[in-house]
């Protein structure tokens, strides 16, 4: 990269509303501000695009892992510390 390209890189970097799209988030919530409000839509429909994606993976990579029974050495250990705490 040029060194003149860096410079631009950097202001925009610098740049609040530049981080802010970066980052998925809008600026700060004013009400009643028009100019904001289809930017606002726009981002809570990114944030939950993202996590009904993320939901989607987790659950296609652990379900059949939480759906194992739990061990039986396991559930020993726990109920004797449940033992434990009452006395």
């Amino acid at each position: 990269m040029t060194r003149s390209g860096v410079a631009v890189l950097e202001r925009a970097v610098a740049s609040p509303s530049f981080s802010a799209a970066v980052m998925g988030k809008t600026d700060q919530k004013r009400p009643n501000d028009p100019a904001k409000a289809g930017t606002e839509q726009e981002g809570e429909a990114v944030d939950s695009a993202f996590d009904l994606w993320l939901r989607r993976g987790l659950h296609q990579l652990y379900d059949t892992v939480a759906k194992e029974p739990i061990p039986e050495a396991l559930l020993r250990m726990i109920e004797e510390d449940r033992d434990k705490k009452d006395e």
